[in-house]
């Protein structure tokens, strides 16, 4: 019986290591590689190796304290049938700082946003014009199916005298539970135009009372607005006294043109030159 080979499997990839081996393979300058592929941060060295594409760790060598990928397999740690990598004990060389290293980073995350395509937005689908099969028909009413059914019997031959064919017998039907329901719906049409007649009546009943608490919660603001009107224009002419305060809702034109004329007659008179001399 032969004994079986064991299948090498990838080990957790130390931090510190004890052997001396130095790859012979050229060093790896942290520049070459892009700046998400390197961690510089103190205690947690890491870069991606070129060679196998995994992350591992970097340690220092005991002898010339340089620095250098720790060894590692190709594979995850776990996965079994993993080899050494060719990169593990290959010397680094730190030639950036951390500060150097962090601007880099913000530079190619920057410009990797720009590129960045944006969200494309679906065009909305304009909706599509029902069929005229699809439309729902006007109501239907007395008169409506009256006239159908007139149209139908002078059309079709089968309908004589009190005889109806199928269809002339559904529209007769159609028509006697449409006259018989038209009374009510009169009824219905009646109640609904009172009703808002009497809703009309209510509003216009309540908004004399609505202007005049308007008014009257605009007045203090008018009275302060004109005390301050009169002090800045002591030496001129006052301002024209308004009638009284309006409570209807509106006014016809013949009286807006009238209540104008009289306004306009009263500052011609006070300003008038005439008037000062006399008095």
């Amino acid at each position: 019986m032969t004994p079986s080979q064991a299948i090498p499997t990838a080990r957790q990839r130390k931090r510190r290591t004890r052997t001396l081996n130095v790859s012979h393979r050229p060093p790896l300058a942290v520049s070459s590689l892009l700046p998400n592929n390197v961690d510089l941060l103190p205690g947690t060295e890491h870069l991606r190796c070129p060679d196998c594409t995994t992350w591992c760790p970097l340690t220092t060598d005991k002898g010339s304290q340089d620095w250098k990928q720790a060894p590692h397999h190709t594979e995850r740690a776990g996965t079994p049938g993993a080899r050494r990598c060719s990169g593990s004990n290959r010397r680094v060389l730190l030639d950036l700082t951390i500060a150097q290293w962090q601007e880099r980073l913000a530079d190619a995350a920057q410009e990797t946003a720009s590129r960045r395509s944006t969200t494309v937005l679906k065009k909305v689908k304009a909706p599509i014009a029902p069929a005229i099969t699809q439309l729902d028909p006007a109501p239907a009413t007395a008169d409506t199916a009256r006239r159908t059914y007139e149209m139908h019997r002078s059309r079709c031959a089968a309908c004589t005298g009190r005889a109806h064919c199928q269809d002339g017998g559904r529209l007769a039907n159609a028509y006697l539970r449409l006259l018989k329901a038209e009374p009510q719906h009169r009824r219905n049409r009646a109640l609904y135009e009172e009703l808002t007649a009497a809703a009309e009546q209510v509003r216009a009943r309540q908004l004399p009372r609505q202007r005049r608490a308007q008014w009257a919660k605009a007045e203090p603001a008018v009275a302060a607005m004109d005390r301050a009107r009169r002090e800045s224009l002591a030496d001129a002419i006052a301002p024209i006294r308004a009638a009284g305060i309006p409570t209807e809702s509106r006014h016809t034109q013949a009286q807006s043109q009238e209540l104008a004329q009289t306004r306009s007659d009263a500052a011609i008179r006070k300003a008038s030159p005439l008037r000062a001399k006399t008095n």
